[in-house]
């Protein structure tokens, strides 16, 4: 854990205590992952009973929401995501043995992904095909003897071997046992996509962009990823899109497009190429509002986007198990 999260984890819990009258028992476990992550919660709420448990996870989500408020870029802790998910779920729970299965599966599917992450980030093959660019990152950043490009390769090999992982989550059935096992997870990864987002950063104003006429195509397709992952800081994206405008490789064309999408998603305006969208239902997808969708297809052709419906079969097992909530 980062000096950054133990403060974090430590301001949480003082708040947290200082929101309820007597010293919160859960107050501790904002400090450490491991300790939250074994909790019983469903034991809480048998000898608290539903009321202090609705209380006390109240307080916990006010204390959490006002850090996060104050720091736009901070992310959700591992123990902070283990605390809250295990209030509410025990809460949600028909009984206490009902809850500790789910909440051992879920911990053991957890363990499986990330054990398969490793696995990858060690250049094994674990047999599914869709880890092999994060594999082969993984191995390129070995053999890189540029330290800049070492670095970037490592990054770009642990955001997309978590990503996937990331998606194997997704498509477990919607219920407790998939919130448990994600919202854990998505702290794990919104660290590392925070870690990312402040190195590119620096890379970036004290060496330049990478680019494909100086770094080369791999480099530069390499940093659009962890750009493109750097949802949480938006003017940094916004003010590297020109540079991407630039490109004129067919790559880079493709890796404009979608940059250029998400800075208008997060801005919360219509997009321009539809690269980005949602699950709306059992293995559909949509994308989000589209600027002039009359001639969507012109433009994404342009730059050597796939026709839209030809691009939303990409989405059908991520989106097999979606249901509305």
């Amino acid at each position: 854990m980062t000096p950054f999260l133990r403060l974090a984890g430590a301001v949480g819990a003082l708040a947290l205590v200082a929101a309820t009258a007597a010293p919160s028992p859960v107050a501790s476990l904002l400090e450490d992952p491991a300790a939250a992550r074994a909790f019983d919660y469903a034991a809480l709420r048998e000898r608290l009973g539903d009321q202090q448990v609705v209380a006390l996870a109240q307080a916990l989500e006010e204390t959490v929401a006002a850090r996060l408020a104050a720091a736009p870029n901070a992310c959700e802790t591992e123990a902070e995501a283990f605390v809250r998910q295990g209030l509410a779920s025990a809460l949600q729970a028909r009984d206490a043995a009902a809850w500790r299965a789910d909440w051992k599966a879920a911990n053991d599917q957890r363990d499986q992904l990330y054990a398969r992450v490793a696995r990858v980030l060690n250049g094994e093959d674990v047999g599914q095909s869709v880890y092999d660019g994060a594999r082969t990152a993984a191995v390129a950043a070995r053999a890189e003897t540029d330290p800049r490009h070492r670095q970037l390769y490592a990054r770009v090999a642990e955001d997309q071997a978590l990503r996937y992982a990331t998606h194997d989550i997704w498509a477990l059935p919607q219920g407790a046992l998939r919130e448990m096992v994600q919202r854990p997870f998505q702290a794990r990864l919104c660290g590392v996509d925070a870690a990312n987002t402040a190195w590119l950063k620096t890379e970036w104003r004290t060496s330049g962009w990478f680019t494909a006429a100086r770094d080369g195509q791999a480099a530069s397709g390499r940093a659009w990823l962890l750009l493109q992952h750097a949802d949480r800081d938006p003017d940094f994206q916004r003010a590297v899109l020109p540079i991407l405008a630039r490109e004129t490789g067919p790559q880079g064309r493709i890796d404009y497009a979608y940059l250029a999408d998400r800075v208008a998603t997060n801005a919360h305006q219509p997009q321009i190429f539809g690269t980005q969208g949602r699950c709306v239902g059992p293995g559909a997808w949509e994308p989000n509002p589209v600027a002039a969708p009359e001639g969507l297809e012109a433009r994404r052709a342009e730059v050597g986007l796939p026709p839209i419906a030809e691009y939303k079969t990409q989405f059908k097992t991520i989106c097999a198990n979606f249901r509305a909530p």
